[in-house]
C-alpha cells in the first residue's frame, strides 16, 4: 500500500521553513533536510535519513549543472559579509534566548575562520 511522503513545506533553496532557524540553515551553504525520499522503496515505508546538497561555488558551475539555486559567491560576495550575516542571525537568535552567549561566539568563530567569500 503506498503511503503519501508528508515533509515541511521549504524556501526557493529546499530548506525547511517551520522550526528554528539556525545560523546554518538561515545563512545557508547547502539545501539541508531532515528527510530524503527514495525512489523505488516499496512498501517499506521507510524515508531516507536525511541529506546535504551543497550549492555551487561558483555562478558557472551553477549555471553548467543547471542548478536553479544560487551559487556561494552569489549569496556572499565577500568575507565580511558572510561573517555579518552570519553574527546577525547568532545574535537574533540569542536576543531570542534559543542561543547561548558561547554559541553565539562558536558561530562567529567558524564564520570568521572560513574561507567563504574570500
Amino acid at each position: 500500500m503506498s503511503r503519501p511522503a508528508l515533509v515541511p513545506k521549504t524556501d526557493v533553496d529546499g530548506n525547511d521553513i517551520p522550526g528554528i532557524r539556525l545560523p546554518e540553515v538561515a545563512v545557508p551553504l547547502a539545501t539541508y533536510t531532515g528527510w530524503g525520499l527514495r525512489a523505488n522503496a516499496g512498501d517499506d515505508g521507510c524515508d531516507g535519513s536525511g541529506q546535504m546538497i551543497a550549492f555551487a561555488q561558483t555562478k558557472a558551475a551553477r549555471q553548467a549543472s543547471g542548478d536553479p539555486r544560487l551559487s556561494i559567491e552569489e549569496r556572499y560576495p565577500t568575507h565580511a559579509d558572510y561573517v555579518r550575516r552570519i553574527e546577525q542571525v547568532a545574535n537574533e537568535l540569542h536576543h531570542d534566548r534559543l542561543l547561548l552567549d558561547e554559541d553565539v561566539k562558536r558561530y562567529a568563530d567558524l564564520a570568521a575562520k572560513s574561507s567563504i567569500g574570500k
